[in-house]
């Protein structure tokens, strides 16, 4: 199993060194296992011929042998190889009523995405997030029929929610908006605004498309930084920007997919600013003891075991200024390649450099042509 993440006042307006004073005490380590995580892994299969009720027995035979409750999962994900839109319909349609079979009325959050496992792109992964602390609270929740979650302490909120996507079908500068407008009206629900937002994955179809909207000129990566930029207002990110991912589905056109923390009115996390590329490259969330990194890849670096090798010690830097050797504090990695040959080549890179609880390996294009692989970790931290 691995872990996810007590409670912070951002005092400041702005936090730029957080790395250096991140610590992880011995005696608070059981303690900041606050949320965990669990996968498994089901043949694809069940999900493409509508095997709803094998599927439900599975996840609740896992569930019962692993002794967690389902009121104690916050979130599940699902991740498969889907090649069109009739096949996520159909997939999209059994992992829903496998989860009101499961959870019934109290649904945690839920995100479906078409990505492909590079290991065995005939098996679904599903992941479940568990927050079983006594300490915190759990509000399983709906707004406009989207289910979400909230975990509260000390008067900390953290909203959880899922995958936001429409009818892919729309023209891809309404689907865009209409999925940030959405996100506005939920983050709006719970008294909290963009400046909350601690960590956003945006999943497009076709990433690397060049393709001109006729009407606006741009191509979907800049119809989404362009809406983006709408609800951006520069004025509530005086404590820094959120921690951004794009990846590519195959299908299904936009998904949102975010976190977001607040107490008192205040945002909570924090985060580092790679000052060369002007992006935020990791994020912390106090109220989860989290530490979420997004590494920077070296486009410069021609093949995937560079870049890789580059992206990794970027990581265990970062991880390194937090007064701890990485290898007690890596929770999960989770890669992405674009060619399946690196495959073998990138396991044995990871296991060299970092030790880590769970790796998970994903094939699909990346952003750009020049990226060979793109990886994101989570590491847990008391700061």
């Amino acid at each position: 199993m691995i872990i996810f993440y007590d409670s912070i006042r951002l005092t400041l307006p702005r936090f730029y060194h957080f790395l250096t004073c991140c610590k992880i005490n011995t005696d608070e380590q059981n303690q900041s296992n606050i949320m965990k995580y669990t996968s498994l892994r089901l043949d694809a299969q069940l999900l493409f011929m509508d095997k709803t009720d094998e599927l439900t027995k599975e996840i609740q035979s896992f569930l019962s042998d692993l002794s967690i409750a389902t009121n104690t999962i916050v979130k599940v994900e699902c991740y498969a190889s889907v090649n069109n839109q009739d096949e996520y319909t159909t997939c999209l349609d059994a992992f829903n009523t496998v989860l009101t079979s499961v959870f019934n009325k109290q649904k945690p959050a839920k995100l479906f995405i078409a990505q492909s496992l590079a290991d065995d792109a005939q098996k679904a992964l599903f992941k479940f997030s568990i927050c079983d602390d006594k300490e915190y609270s759990i509000e399983y929740k709906e707004f406009q029929k989207h289910p979400y979650c909230l975990v509260s302490r000390n008067e900390e909120n953290i909203l959880i929610s899922g995958g936001i996507s429409f009818d892919s079908t729309i023209d891809t500068l309404r689907l865009v908006q209409s999925t940030f407008d959405f996100m506005e009206q939920l983050l709006d629900h719970e008294e909290m605004h963009f400046g909350h937002v601690a960590y956003q994955a945006n999943f497009i179809n076709d990433i690397q498309s060049t393709k001109k909207d006729a009407t606006t000129g741009w191509t979907k990566a800049q119809t989404i930084d362009e809406i983006r930029a709408l609800y951006f207002d520069p004025n509530l990110f005086r404590h820094g920007y959120p921690l951004q991912h794009n990846s590519h589905i195959s299908t299904s056109g936009f998904i949102i997919d975010f976190m977001a923390s607040s107490k008192d009115g205040f945002p909570t996390a924090q985060y580092n600013l790679n000052t060369q590329a002007e992006q935020t490259q990791n994020c912390f969330i106090p109220g989860l003891k989290k530490l979420l990194i997004k590494p920077q890849v070296n486009h410069e670096k021609t093949s995937c075991e560079l870049q890789l090798k580059s992206a990794l010690n970027t990581v265990k830097t970062t991880i390194d200024n937090c007064g701890k050797e990485i290898d007690d504090m890596i929770d999960e990695i989770k890669v992405t390649i674009s060619d399946k040959n690196n495959l073998d080549g990138i396991e044995a890179i990871i296991s060299d450099t970092i030790k880590t609880n769970k790796l998970v390996l994903f094939h699909s294009p990346l952003q750009s042509t020049d990226l060979k692989v793109d990886i994101e970790v989570i590491s847990s931290v008391i700061c």
